[in-house]
């Protein structure tokens, strides 16, 4: 029995291994330091660092448990099975280790599950848009027919979850400046996340999806994302008026983002340079508490 658990549970956590990094640990980060006090992005009544410190391990079940159905939605179809084959072969699905049909039940089960837990810690509204944008993104096969428009579900899908991990871990209703800066995030992920997509080109390819490198060809690409990520960065030492040591973090990281993306262009070091990347999002995470600071 304990065998047969290990081996579920083991299961269920490779539908989300590969996001680990990528969503559940940035977004937690970004829900609790958000929450802080010295943080502008929240109205802060009479609670201490404490209270969103200790709420840290609901933060990241919630992402984890609202990013779980979406994973398997969108792994579970035939054409992400094929893909996986090439991408990512050590997934449930293309291993064989369970069914589509039984995915589809686990998939129903978490979303009961997640709608209950949302109900009890916070970020109910964040848990069903995704609800709607995983219906968006796979149900009507955005991700497939257009870069654009699978650039903007996943933007959407990231400020969805910045949002819900910071209204489990505040205890008060964001600012004015706080909605600016998801906005801003949310065009900072859209202009960049065509990063992600230089890993998998050969079997988006093969599945005719049409991601950004794909479209335009991988050069470009390549410079867009040289770019926009010093573009972006500079912006946001702007709107915080900090320069501070998460500024210079945030510049290090996009300085390493710049170079990597030009120089180390295989899916190896691509795929490295997703994980930089992902780090950038997190320092610039961490400007609204310097901001706050420096008050």
């Amino acid at each position: 029995m304990r065998t047969r658990l290990q081996f579920e549970a083991y299961t269920i956590w490779l539908f989300t291994r590969s996001d680990l990094k990528t969503i559940v640990i940035p977004k937690s980060i970004f829900g609790v330091l958000g929450a802080l006090p010295r943080s502008r992005l929240v109205t802060h009544t009479d609670y201490s660092s404490q209270y969103s410190i200790l709420r840290a391990p609901l933060v990241v079940v919630w992402v984890w448990i609202v990013l779980l159905p979406f994973n398997i939605d969108n792994q579970r179809r035939f054409e992400a099975i094929e893909e996986d084959k090439i991408n990512k072969p050590w997934r449930p699905l293309p291993s064989k280790r369970l069914s589509s049909r039984h995915a589809s039940q686990i998939m129903l089960v978490c979303h009961i599950v997640g709608i209950a837990y949302c109900s009890v810690v916070g970020g109910l509204r964040q848990k069903l848009a995704g609800i709607v944008l995983r219906w968006v993104y796979n149900g009507l096969g955005v991700a497939d027919r257009s870069c654009i428009g699978k650039n903007a579900i996943t933007a959407l899908g990231y400020v969805t979850f910045s949002m819900g991990a910071l209204s489990v871990a505040a205890a008060s209703s964001i600012t004015a400046s706080g909605l600016h800066w998801f906005v801003m995030i949310g065009c900072i992920v859209f202009t960049t996340v065509q990063m992600q997509d230089l890993i998998d080109m050969e079997g988006d390819e093969k599945r005719a999806r049409r991601t950004l490198p794909l479209v335009i060809g991988s050069r470009l690409c390549r410079w867009s994302i040289a770019t926009l990520v010093p573009f972006w960065t500079l912006t946001a030492m702007w709107f915080w008026g900090i320069l501070s040591l998460p500024a210079f973090c945030s510049g290090f990281a996009a300085a390493s983002v710049c170079w990597r993306v030009l120089n180390k262009t295989n899916s190896t070091e691509d795929r490295l340079t997703f994980r930089v990347w992902n780090l950038w999002i997190v320092t610039l995470y961490a400007m609204p508490l310097a901001s706050g600071a420096n008050r």
